[in-house]
């Protein structure tokens, strides 16, 4: 072979492996943040003072993210008739074809300050109380925004409920005041409660009363409490580092962070984090949005609820700063080492060999 054929074929062989190394680089990074639905979400309550935040990174396999706005009306319910329910803000899904998701609630805060997100876990049947009351709607979770104000009343509310067959997660819960709770079901298929006992309580994809009920453990939880942990003054609560501590346990792939917000409940205002790296927020006060009547429109029902004197006021909002990227990774894996050696082997062959070449000439 001649010279000039030989560093044409070297040529060839060099671009297809610096066009492999990226691909190699990109599995590995799909591979790392690639993860399934019972190991999505971090939600967070952080109190210090009279600061309160609550955050939650949303994970999940589709797009099409919203916001539903329902402001304080009386509703007709199954159970217990006509009935005043608190104005509130819904995050979730729509329009993803799937009716186990779409127009479910996810996660809000209503006008008390009472916030909520759910995590998931493996389904534990249910063995409640048989003479509690039912919840009034398919989707009660928020029902529970609609009746509650306080975290104590959240609990009650649990208590005094049944539902029926089983339960696959837990819910996350906090108010204006700071307390938090995150209602679980236990072994016996009971309601269990795991309080808030310093400045912040996390929770992510595993049970905080049994460990071994989920996925433990969970790096994600371990580097939000690391984090939390650092923050020892009201001064450094901030929106900027909960916004931090949120974009340092996102996730990508398939079920990657579709959208990150922080709730304010003593100010009653939240945010979408967006930007890179999570530096900017999206801000929006609560009692601002529900006031904007012109903007509600009626619907027939809604999360499982009628209106008395026609639908039921809705206004619905696009969440636009979704986020499904693959960050470069610093993680490797075998394919990538092999490739960067044939890189380097073959360059230093091709060296040698037009060394030797020139050197006969």
């Amino acid at each position: 072979m001649s010279q000039k054929n030989l560093i044409s074929v070297a040529f060839l062989l060099i671009t297809g492996i610096f066009i492999l190394q990226p691909l190699a680089s990109y599995s590995v990074a799909e591979n790392t943040f690639d993860t399934h639905i019972s190991s999505s979400c971090t939600i967070f309550t952080a109190t210090i003072g009279d600061t309160v935040f609550f955050g939650n990174n949303e994970d999940y396999k589709y797009n099409s993210a919203y916001r539903w706005y329902i402001p304080a009306q009386n509703v007709s319910t199954q159970y217990f008739g006509v009935k005043e329910i608190y104005g509130a803000v819904f995050f979730g899904f729509d329009n993803n074809n799937d009716s186990n998701v779409d127009g479910r609630s996810q996660g809000g805060m209503n006008e008390y300050g009472l916030c909520y997100d759910g995590n998931g876990l493996p389904d534990v049947p249910l063995n409640l109380d048989p003479l509690a009351s039912y919840p009034y709607t398919p989707n009660a979770l928020a029902q529970v925004l609609w009746d509650c104000k306080t975290v104590e009343e959240v609990i009650a509310w649990y208590q005094g409920h049944k539902w029926s067959g089983s339960f696959g997660g837990q819910i996350h819960y906090a108010d204006s005041t700071g307390d938090a709770v995150v209602v679980g079901v236990n072994a016996t298929g009971q309601w269990i409660f795991a309080r808030i006992d310093s400045t912040y309580l996390v929770s992510t994809n595993f049970s905080l009363d049994n460990v071994t009920h989920g996925h433990y453990p969970c790096w994600r939880y371990d580097k939000a409490t690391e984090m939390f942990g650092d923050i020892t003054a009201e001064e450094d609560l901030t929106v900027s580092a909960c916004s931090d501590i949120l974009y340092q346990v996102h996730q990508e792939g398939t079920y990657a962070t579709k959208y990150s917000n922080i709730c304010d409940p003593v100010n009653l205002e939240f945010y979408f984090n967006c930007g890179e790296n999570f530096t900017e927020s999206e801000k929006f006060n609560l009692l601002n949005k529900l006031s904007e009547t012109e903007s509600f429109k009626e619907k027939e029902s809604f999360f499982g609820v009628t209106g008395t004197d026609g639908g039921v006021l809705v206004r619905t909002e696009q969440i636009d700063i979704q986020f499904e990227t693959y960050p470069e990774t610093s993680e490797t894996n075998g394919l990538t080492l092999l490739i960067s050696a044939l890189s380097f082997s073959l360059i230093a062959l091709i060296y040698d060999i037009v060394r030797k070449k020139k050197k006969r000439v």
